[in-house]
């Protein structure tokens, strides 16, 4: 079964990486899996009720971070401690549940210090981060697709076209067990029909004529 991905990031801070990231993932994963605010909540819907069903029923949670994510709300205090703050929602659920929960820092953000969070989330500040540049853009994604998804190292490589270069739904093996599958078809043919499978398929028969 194809996981399931959730994208927390905020619009002004890292809305362009987080898109660029979807947009491979997009290409991995069937987009239902894929929850991406902007693409994935309809008009009308209650954001918070939608934000705790989808992360209930994900796999990981993406944490983009760039340098204003921890920028300052109404309040003198950044946005996080914002009771309402979405991001501090998205967080909350995730932290909750036995679930990856994956920081990426742009733009050369830093990860938060422990005293920086709500209690609430202060678990973040004890996750391994992995950063985006646009510098390494290739490589970092290869890293967060590689982590999410589980890939080995040599699954994680992406050809020219910004696709994986070893597709995952039908790699190298599935090829080979594909041709093996029709080796056996066409060896009980001949078995059962004494007649070769291209011979059944409207294909000539090869003859060694003198």
């Amino acid at each position: 079964m194809a996981k399931k991905i959730f994208i927390s990031y905020r619009r002004e801070d890292a809305a362009a990486a987080a898109g660029r990231v979807y947009d491979r993932l997009s290409r991995l994963l069937p987009k239902q899996n894929l929850f991406f605010d902007v693409s994935t909540i309809g008009g009308g819907e209650d954001f918070v009720q939608r934000i705790e069903k989808e992360i209930g029923e994900s796999d990981a949670v993406l944490v983009f971070i760039g340098e204003k994510w921890l920028e300052p709300g109404a309040s003198e205090k950044a946005r996080l401690w914002e009771p309402d703050d979405f991001v501090r929602a998205e967080l909350r659920a995730a932290l909750a549940r036995r679930m990856l929960v994956l920081p990426i820092l742009t733009a050369g953000a830093r990860m938060p210090r422990p005293e920086q969070l709500p209690e609430d989330v202060r678990a973040l500040a004890l996750k391994n981060a992995l950063a985006l540049r646009h510098e390494s853009f290739d490589a970092d994604t290869e890293s967060i697709v590689g982590t999410v998804l589980g890939l080995s190292a040599k699954e994680r490589a992406w050809d020219d076209k910004g696709s994986l270069k070893r597709k995952i739904a039908f790699g190298a093996g599935g090829a080979i067990a594909a041709a093996l599958l029709m080796l056996a078809a066409a060896v009980l043919h001949y078995s059962v029909l004494a007649r070769p499978l291209s011979a059944s398929i409207g294909a000539p028969p090869f003859c060694y004529c003198s």
